[in-house]
C-alpha cells in the first residue's frame, strides 16, 4: 500500500512533470510548483533538497517509466519484431503531434536546457537515452530472428541511430510546427529497417 508520505512525493513531481513539460525547467517556478501542487514550501524540501534534485527525481522517474513503457510495446502480441518497432515510432509521432505538452517526449523538451546547467540532471537523461538505444537494438536483433528485418543491418549502431533521428525530427518538428519532420523520418525509418529480400520461388 502506498504510504501517505509517497503520495504527496509523488503529487508533487506529477504536477512539476506537467509544468515543466509546459515551461521547461528553468521556466517552472518553485512557487508557482508550490502553489499549482498545494504542498507548503517544507514538504517540499521534506522531499527534496533543491529545485535540481527535484529534476533528477523527476527524471529518473520519467526515464522508469519510458522504459516500462517502450518494453510494452516491443513484447506486446504482434505479427513480428518490425511490426512492433514500426507501432513504437508510429506512437512517438502522435504523442509529439498530439498538441498535448504532458504526453510529449521530456528528453527533447529539456534536454538542451538541462544539459548546460546540471551535470547530475545531464547525466541522468545520457544514461536513459543510452539504455533506450540499447532497447531498441535489442528489438532490431530480435527483427533479424523471427526473418521480419534483414541481416544486413547492424542492431547494435542503428538503434541508437533511429533513436538520435527521430529526436532531431522532434526538435525540427517542433520549429516547423507540422509533421514534415516525421513523416520523413519514418520513410527514413522504414529504409533503414529492410525486410528480408524474398526469393524468386517465393514471389511467383
Amino acid at each position: 500500500m502506498q504510504t501517505r508520505t509517497d503520495s504527496t512525493r509523488d503529487h508533487i513531481l506529477a504536477t512539476g512533470r506537467g509544468l515543466v513539460a509546459q515551461r521547461g525547467f528553468a521556466g517552472m517556478g518553485l512557487n508557482e510548483l508550490l502553489k499549482t501542487a498545494s504542498v507548503p514550501k517544507g514538504s517540499f524540501y521534506h522531499y527534496f533538497s533543491s529545485k535540481e534534485d527535484f529534476g533528477c527525481n523527476l527524471l529518473e522517474q520519467y526515464m522508469s517509466q519510458y522504459m516500462s513503457r517502450l518494453d510494452e510495446i516491443l513484447t506486446t502480441k504482434g505479427p513480428d519484431a518490425r511490426t512492433r518497432l514500426m507501432q513504437y515510432w508510429s506512437l512517438w509521432t502522435s504523442s509529439q503531434t498530439s498538441g498535448d505538452a504532458c504526453v510529449q517526449c521530456l528528453i527533447v523538451k529539456i534536454g538542451a536546457e538541462i544539459s548546460d546547467v546540471s551535470d547530475e540532471m545531464r547525466e541522468i537523461l545520457e544514461d536513459g537515452t543510452r539504455q533506450i538505444g540499447m532497447r531498441l537494438s535489442e528489438a532490431i536483433a530480435e527483427g533479424q530472428a523471427d526473418n521480419s528485418i534483414s541481416q544486413t543491418v547492424e542492431p547494435d549502431l542503428l538503434g541508437a541511430a533511429l533513436y538520435e533521428m527521430w529526436l532531431g525530427a522532434s526538435l525540427v518538428a517542433k520549429l516547423s510546427r507540422n509533421r514534415d519532420p516525421f513523416l520523413n523520418a519514418m520513410a527514413t525509418t522504414e529504409l533503414m529497417l529492410p525486410k528480408p529480400h524474398q526469393h524468386t520461388k517465393d514471389m511467383i
